[in-house]
């Protein structure tokens, strides 16, 4: 009865194993995070939104505008830039003093200016456009719809510095 058991064990083993290696080899099927643009006059693939102004070479022209359209694309339009959970993402792409200027009386955070509905305006639809007016300052505009940022920071490390549904100086 012991050899039994013992023989037993070992082919439980030899199988264990032997179904263990075969699991790892088979391959995983991976989630599509990043989804390929096709720009005109370009056979390669791009990577970030479509509509990004471009050099010659294919780099994004100009990174701060592409930082912009980017929260408008992943936050503002989806409607998820005043959703608390998305906050802790959110945040990181303002500075302080930035998300200072978007608290009210109550010091709760007034998305509006973003969104293109402040002094009632009637918000961005995925249409707005985005516009260089100076130096790291931007305008988001759609009809009369209107907001401005100062962005900050270098490449990889942008920040909205100033926002406002009013021109800044």
């Amino acid at each position: 009865m012991k050899k039994f058991l013992f023989i037993a064990t070992i082919v439980a083993l030899i199988l264990g194993t032997a179904l263990d290696v075969d699991a790892k080899r088979k391959p995983r099927k991976r989630r599509q995070q990043n989804v390929p643009v096709q720009t005109a006059g370009s056979e390669l693939p791009r990577y970030t939104q479509e509509g990004v102004e471009r050099l010659d070479n294919g780099d994004v022209a100009d990174l701060e505008m592409a930082f912009i359209q980017n929260l408008y694309y992943q936050y503002v339009i989806p409607g998820t830039i005043s959703n608390e959970n998305y906050f802790r993402y959110v945040s990181l792409m303002f500075t302080d003093g930035a998300l200072n200027m978007l608290k009210d009386a109550n010091g709760n955070y007034d998305w509006s200016p973003i969104q293109g509905k402040a002094n009632g305006g009637t918000g961005f639809s995925p249409a707005f456009k985005v516009t260089k007016l100076g130096n790291r300052i931007y305008v988001v505009e759609e009809g009369d719809n209107k907001c401005y940022f100062e962005v900050t920071g270098g490449e990889g490390a942008y920040k909205v510095a100033r926002v406002s549904a009013q021109p800044l100086n």
